[in-house]
């Protein structure tokens, strides 16, 4: 046999097990073709509307409200404010990420209350699609909070910002929404971890306090 032949099959052989081993191990179940998700969204009224989803193998999830004979199709933010479905158990809110954005988009609601705390993935480049996910791609992560529905501010991103602000400012913005519990306050200044987990457990606590104040 030609050494060429030789490489080639070999080289086939090693791209047939790395296919066959990534579909085992990594790959996850495509919801295209199975049973509708339940849910519902909030449209630009204010009202709540019950909705079945299904998950595309490509792109968003699409909705449909209960008992209706539309088609299944994506939320857009001029008309769904926020959506919820079982698919991952977690909602999603139309929101400005920043003062310099002209477009609302779809960010995770990781904490809700009087601090409310997002998150928003950014695919900033894709290399393989197999079974509806992408293998090999990045992702940008970007985190958010506001106090009382104003203005989101960015407190932590997975980003080398250097224009932005440093972790110090962005931990001290964040304790001076939580300065009227002093003890929680005091509890996550000497925090070291800034972790999305961290994050979350300070804001959860805090909106506890700020719930049990309002009783």
């Amino acid at each position: 046999m030609k050494p060429f032949n030789t490489l080639f099959i070999t080289f086939s052989l090693i791209i047939s097990f790395c296919c066959a081993f990534g579909q085992n191990k990594f790959a996850k179940i495509s919801y295209k073709d199975d049973s509708p998700f339940t849910g519902y969204i909030i449209n630009e009224k204010g009202d709540t509307v019950k909705c079945e989803f299904k998950k595309p193998a490509l792109g968003p999830l699409r909705y449909k409200p209960v008992n209706s004979t539309d088609k299944f199709k994506k939320p857009s933010p001029d008309a769904v404010k926020e959506y919820f479905s079982t698919y991952d158990s977690c909602t999603y809110v139309a929101l400005y990420a920043d003062t310099n954005s002209s477009d609302m988009t779809y960010l995770k609601r990781l904490e809700n209350g009087l601090l409310c705390l997002y998150e928003q993935v950014v695919i900033v480049n894709r290399d393989i699609y197999m079974n509806g996910y992408y293998y090999g791609s990045s992702n940008n992560i970007y985190v958010y909070v506001n106090k009382d529905n104003g203005t989101l501010r960015e407190i932590k991103s997975n980003t080398l910002n250097i224009a932005g602000e440093s972790r110090k400012k962005r931990k001290a913005y964040l304790l001076s929404l939580i300065a009227d519990d002093a003890d929680l306050a005091k509890q996550f200044d000497a925090e070291q971890d800034y972790d999305i987990k961290t994050l979350r457990h300070y804001i959860h606590a805090y909106n506890v306090f700020k719930s049990a104040a309002a009783k």
